[in-house]
């Protein structure tokens, strides 16, 4: 699925690019995004549980943010937060009682959302479980997300371990990388982490699942994110590395430029 957009707002504009891939070995995909242009409102999530569970939890809660998104238009940050945090807490107690019902063990999703304030040139970002928030400015690339898994709790828990020295918990061959949590659905109450940042014209950001940031390191990710063209150009530049590495999972970008 392709999505190209060019919406002005005021003196900016975003220019956008999206793909959602089941990728090359599993046979359905779990992963959802939605991209408001004209509110400055992009997410991804990512589904986990059996049988339609996964794929069912992802669609709601990026259509439970879609919804809230259409409000944000003249209300303050704080007021954003809110009705974001109220769309994942109806979200999780729907996962919750549909997974009660069909007898599902684990059900829920990730999420992570960029919401962008022209006016006052700040970004909000909100995250649950191991989607990814990336910035690229002046050519350097920074995570703007931490994931909510056992191998980067654990990193950052132990002395010496990490990227500093040591066992890296977060390795993408160490299992605990995978091991969520927090996840929309899996607790009695969502505990999403909430951040907000200036944004500047020139920045790029890339929203994904783990299916991009599993099978590509950071120096990979951040050599596309800077290349030439616009976000079209880079999405499928994206989609051609990740599927010669494997595409061992579904994966899904959502790829933002502020012009």
């Amino acid at each position: 699925m392709w999505l190209f957009d060019w919406i002005k707002k005021g003196e900016l504009h975003f220019d956008v690019a999206t793909v959602s891939d089941r990728g090359l070995v599993r046979s359905e995909n779990q992963d959802s995004f939605f991209a408001n242009s004209p509110n400055g409102v992009f997410g991804v999530a990512d589904g986990m549980g059996g049988g339609e569970g996964g794929a069912l939890a992802s669609s709601w809660v990026c259509e439970g943010l879609s919804i809230a998104a259409e409000t944000f238009a003249g209300v303050t940050v704080d007021e954003r937060y809110s009705l974001v945090n109220d769309a994942l807490q109806r979200t999780n107690k729907r996962i919750r009682a549909y997974a009660q019902e069909k007898g599902f063990r684990m059900m829920g999703s990730t999420v992570a959302l960029a919401a962008f304030d022209t006016a006052a040139g700040q970004m909000q970002i909100v995250h649950v479980g191991d989607s990814r928030v990336y910035r690229m400015r002046s050519k350097q690339l920074e995570q703007l997300t931490r994931d909510h898994t056992v191998g980067d709790e654990l990193s950052r828990m132990v002395p010496g371990e990490g990227a500093s020295g040591g066992r890296d918990f977060r390795s993408r061959r160490n299992p605990l990388t995978h091991v969520l949590t927090r996840a929309v659905g899996t607790e009695m109450n969502v505990r999403p982490d909430r951040r907000e940042i200036p944004f500047q014209r020139g920045d790029r950001y890339l929203l994904c699942t783990d299916g991009v940031h599993d099978m590509m390191s950071d120096s990979e990710i951040a050599d596309l994110m800077r290349g030439r063209g616009g976000p079209e150009a880079i999405v499928s530049r994206f989609t051609t590395a990740i599927r010669a590495a494997g595409a061992a999972d579904n994966f899904t970008l959502v790829f933002v430029v502020v012009e």
